[in-house]
């Protein structure tokens, strides 16, 4: 008799990724993991000590991948419009995602300040803010209030508590953007 093929970590991570993407993580248990990966619950708690510890590391991931999906979004001009847009797209074409990055539990994430010293925080605070004749501070101000804009506006798409054309939301886009930067 063959030896049982070991699950790895590796592999659970993939395949919840896949579960939460169709389902959302709450529909995400280690039952159903388990079952899809075509095994018992005890490879996952060798891996896991718990679902919330599961539930972590997808959030890293998921950030992971929109940050991806961001920084490789097709060219758009202005660059904010392009990062703005994918941005919505991903809370409108991956909603269980990001519900999932969205939610108010603390996975020991950074601030926006924190995230800007990044090098993934400085490229699309440089997308941004582009060439706005602002000191740093003032770039850094200009990213928090287009941010909570764009992060408020995916959030109710993602919702379904509002349905804007795509372009009603690159007008809202470009009004947001003209009013803080003259506010900076």
């Amino acid at each position: 008799m063959p030896p049982k093929e070991k699950v790895s970590k590796a592999r659970i991570e993939t395949t919840a990724f896949e579960m939460t993407r169709e389902y959302g993580f709450s529909e995400v248990t280690a039952r159903k993991l388990a079952q899809r990966l075509g095994c018992s619950t005890q490879p996952i708690f060798r891996a896991y000590e718990n679902m919330d510890d599961l539930r972590c590391d997808l959030f890293y991931m998921s950030t992971d991948y929109l940050i991806e999906q961001m920084l490789s979004a097709k060219s758009r001009t202005p660059a904010y419009m392009g990062l703005a847009l994918s941005y919505i797209e991903f809370a409108r074409n991956e909603k269980n995602l990001f519900q999932l990055i969205a939610s108010i539990d603390d996975f020991g994430t950074q601030t926006i300040s924190e995230f800007l010293k990044s090098e993934e925080g400085a490229r699309i605070q440089k997308k941004i803010c582009g060439e706005a004749e602002a000191g740093d501070k003032k770039k850094q101000e200009l990213f928090t209030m287009f941010w909570m804009f764009i992060h408020g506006m995916a959030a109710l798409i993602a919702g379904n508590r509002v349905e804007f054309t795509d372009r009603e939301i690159r007008a809202y886009i470009t009004k947001a953007y003209e009013g803080f930067i003259r506010e900076v």
